[in-house]
């Protein structure tokens, strides 16, 4: 199945000629889907065992990043790094300054993955919701923080949802594809919304999504092209 791509114009420069592509997403698969696939392929397992053995590997990897420690997989890398500004060769790690950071890369049997994949153009027009930037209120900045109870705006087009459906919504996803639905809404147009950031977002990288099912039957799914922060 050929995956669809869009092409937009890059908003970080002035360039007539300068276009960003952007895959089409229409799902997104949570773990507990993913382990209904695997149960559905191999009649010998059963979704507890392989919920068990998923959750047993990751507290591991958990555990092992807690010590310092890097970790090679097959399915991707993670390594630490240290972020923030140390003016002196005696200053200490300060959290109100630094940061440390989980560094993700796509591990051996995952490199090549890009190579398999056959890609389709398709015209963007009324195709998925387009968010043009996200304004974080607390911080005054666009397209760069997240502010957990805060109020936020985005602004684009086709990115109205109908809050009554729980498929539907803005969406923040955490690094570890958690997704975290915004509930309270002060604004809900075709082109803007306002509303309250989930109050539970900690620490990390999100992605912005608007899921929406602008026909009335298929979920349409738009990504900011920006990641967005919690401290």
């Amino acid at each position: 199945m050929a995956v669809p791509f869009i092409l937009r114009k890059n908003a970080l420069t002035e360039r007539e000629d300068d276009y960003v592509a952007k895959p089409v997403v229409f799902n997104s698969l949570t773990q507990n889907e993913i382990i209904q696939k695997v149960v559905s392929r191999h009649s010998s397992l059963n979704k507890s065992d392989v919920l068990v053995a998923v959750q047993a590997y990751e507290s591991v990897i958990h555990e092992e990043l807690i010590q310092g420690h890097n970790i090679v997989s097959p399915m991707c890398n993670i390594s630490l790094s240290i972020s923030g500004v140390f003016d002196r060769e005696i200053t200490e790690f300060d959290p109100n300054l630094h940061h440390i950071n989980l560094n993700y890369k796509p591990g051996v049997d995952f490199r090549k993955i890009g190579e398999q994949i056959e890609l389709i153009k398709i015209e963007a027009a009324e195709i998925i919701p387009d968010i043009k930037y996200f304004e974080d209120s607390e911080t005054n900045t666009q397209n760069d923080k997240i502010t957990p109870g805060a109020a936020a705006k985005i602004k684009g087009s086709r990115i109205k949802t109908n809050q009554e459906d729980v498929e539907e919504g803005i969406f923040f996803i955490s690094e570890d594809a958690v997704s975290h639905r915004v509930e309270s809404f002060l604004r809900n147009m075709p082109s803007d919304a306002i509303f309250n950031v989930p109050k539970e977002l900690t620490a990390g990288k999100y992605k912005l999504q608007v899921r929406t099912k602008m026909d009335g039957k298929t979920l349409h799914i738009g990504e900011l092209d920006f990641d967005l922060t919690v401290d």
